[in-house]
């Protein structure tokens, strides 16, 4: 009995520096009405983009996750283009994926520590120009696949002296 009680203390102590990596993040997305592209193929325009800034939100609060707890990454969002073009089809409008149609998001960003003091601060204008080029990721069969992966890769390259080294 004490050696599983033993044993479950020190799983929960190796467990430990993981739980602490809780950062938090907002997004205030500008004006998305007016976005370049969040047009949908065939569902309302409204529920589309709704669907996909939750998604998107999402996307950036698993990735703050990763940030040390008490941070919080303060976005805000100016536009976004998804990856393709919708395009009429044979019988019903369809998003057509090709290299020319890269996705691409405009935002500003501040990461705050837990005393709310900025760390650090830009305007980016991310973009993946090689989107079709890359071998398959986790999210090649996730709406918003190609979105989110150039998302990981911009996280992971700003924040790295933030996050836990494996």
């Amino acid at each position: 009995m004490k050696l599983r009680l033993l044993g479950g203390l020190l799983a929960a102590t190796l467990c430990l520096p993981a739980l602490t990596q809780a950062g938090t993040v907002s997004v205030d997305w500008q004006e998305p009405e007016k976005f370049r592209d969040v047009k949908p193929a065939n569902e309302s325009k409204k529920r589309f983009r709704e669907r996909t800034l939750t998604s998107l939100e999402e996307h950036f609060s698993e990735l703050a996750e990763q940030l040390p707890a008490d941070y919080e990454l303060v976005l805000k969002v100016t536009d976004l283009d998804l990856a393709g073009n919708v395009e009429f089809g044979r019988t019903q409008p369809i998003r057509i994926v090709r290299q020319i149609f890269i996705p691409s998001i405009d935002f500003e960003y501040e990461l705050l520590d837990g005393q709310k003091q900025m760390l650090q601060s830009a305007e980016v204008e991310l973009k993946d120009m090689n989107f079709l080029s890359h071998v398959r990721s986790r999210y090649s069969n996730q709406s918003l696949g190609y979105e989110k992966r150039m998302l990981d890769d911009w996280f992971k390259s700003t924040f790295k002296s933030y996050l836990p080294t494996k």
